[in-house]
């Protein structure tokens, strides 16, 4: 896999993960305008991002900071992990968040029944926790993340480690790359992980 496919970035505490989140949510938005049209190429509609990581690694963390980038108040996101599903509209912007958690699903066909593959809707940004569980239902071209926890022990110090697995998602992980630089963040360095084992 091309380096421009991976992306490791590092977080020293739950402010930098939700800065990190709502740089990627920023590129996703310029990704869908060409000069100051809305555009929507095929596989741009809704971009799937895969969360894994630990109980308490920082998915919804990381899920506010996307809202932060659309223009949502972070504030309202909560975790869906009894509900399974939240959505939430951006006021300004026309586009929607929507943040799943597989961890409590036993089978692919509770999928059906919760209705998720209509939240795969045009305008949105899909993020689902637990994303593994079930990948075989999460679209070809999409985004996992992996989140560490830090090393040397620093509690809220996380490891995230991106992976483009389509051409689209490929060309997003460098305009994530892009914005962050934009916000002064350069701690980044190609992963070497795949994070589909």
């Amino acid at each position: 896999m091309e380096a421009d496919h991976r992306l490791c970035l590092h977080s020293q505490g739950p402010e930098r993960t939700r800065t990190l989140a709502s740089c990627l949510a920023r590129a996703w938005r310029a990704s869908r305008v060409s000069e100051g049209i809305p555009s929507t190429p095929p596989g741009r509609e809704c971009l799937v991002i895969s969360l894994v990581g630990a109980l308490g690694a920082g998915k919804t963390v990381f899920v506010k900071g996307l809202a932060r980038g659309l223009e949502i108040a972070e504030e309202a996101v909560s975790s869906p992990t009894f509900v399974l599903a939240n959505q939430y509209a951006s006021p300004t912007l026309g586009v929607g968040l929507h943040h799943v958690d597989f961890y409590r699903l036993e089978a692919f066909e509770e999928l059906e029944t919760m209705g998720f593959f209509d939240l795969m809707a045009r305008d949105c940004l899909l993020a689902v926790e637990w994303g593994a569980r079930f990948s075989e239902a999460l679209p070809h071209d999409r985004i996992e993340i992996l989140i560490e926890m830090g090393p040397g022990g620093e509690p809220d110090a996380r490891i995230f480690r991106s992976h483009g697995t389509g051409p689209q998602s490929a060309d997003l992980l460098r305009a994530w790359k892009d914005e962050m630089a934009r916000e002064g963040i350069s701690d980044t360095a190609d992963a070497d992980v795949d994070l589909r084992a």
